[in-house]
């Protein structure tokens, strides 16, 4: 029987960089974040996990981006790690699909993202935006209504029950015209 022994250190996972690179996609400096997220994968030794994140992350940025197209490709290179929250990626394909105005595979990620993670709420949700898109709009007040039922409770939701009248919009409180103006706060 032959032993190696290697010797030296294992490299410790660093994900710092996405965390910036996170940081910057919540502001809105997309690109920055995408630069971010690369280094994180180039520098960060991470774990299969963490690199089916990242590469989420980074489709995350493109999307917002208004790059969707760009998206796709790493969402396919996440969801090839098979992470335990890989419903998420291929949700996220999905809406990239979506902004794409391919519908057909953006409600075939959907499925895929419940056949994985039972009543996925988002996903009931998503579907529900392409029914909006393709005006199919009994099918999107179903998924609307799933979505809820499965615990979903967004401001986005609600607007979508507001815009198919499922609910009226609560009327934000005004103050009357004569009213005073209210006092500045103590400095």
């Amino acid at each position: 029987m032959l032993f190696v022994l290697c010797c030296g250190t294992a490299l410790a996972e660093d994900i710092s960089l996405g965390i910036a690179g996170w940081e910057k996609t919540e502001a809105g400096d997309h690109k920055a974040a995408i630069q971010l997220f690369l280094r994180c994968i180039a520098e960060g030794n991470l774990t299969p996990e963490s690199l089916g994140r990242t590469y989420r992350n980074i489709g995350i940025a493109l999307r917002r981006d208004e790059r969707p197209k760009e998206a796709i490709g790493y969402y396919d290179k996440a969801i090839a790690l098979k992470s335990d929250d890989v419903h998420k990626d291929y949700a996220n394909r999905g809406n990239a699909y979506s902004d794409c105005k391919d519908y057909n595979n953006a409600l075939i990620d959907y499925d895929k993202a419940q056949n994985i993670f039972n009543n996925y709420n988002e996903a009931y949700y998503n579907r529900g935006i392409v029914y909006e898109r393709m005006d199919k709009n009994e099918d999107a007040v179903e998924q609307f209504k799933l979505a809820y039922k499965f615990g979903l409770r967004t401001q986005s939701l609600y607007e979508r029950f507001v815009a198919h009248g499922l609910i009226k919009q609560e009327k934000p409180v005004t103050q009357p015209d004569d009213a005073p103006e209210p006092a500045s706060p103590a400095r």
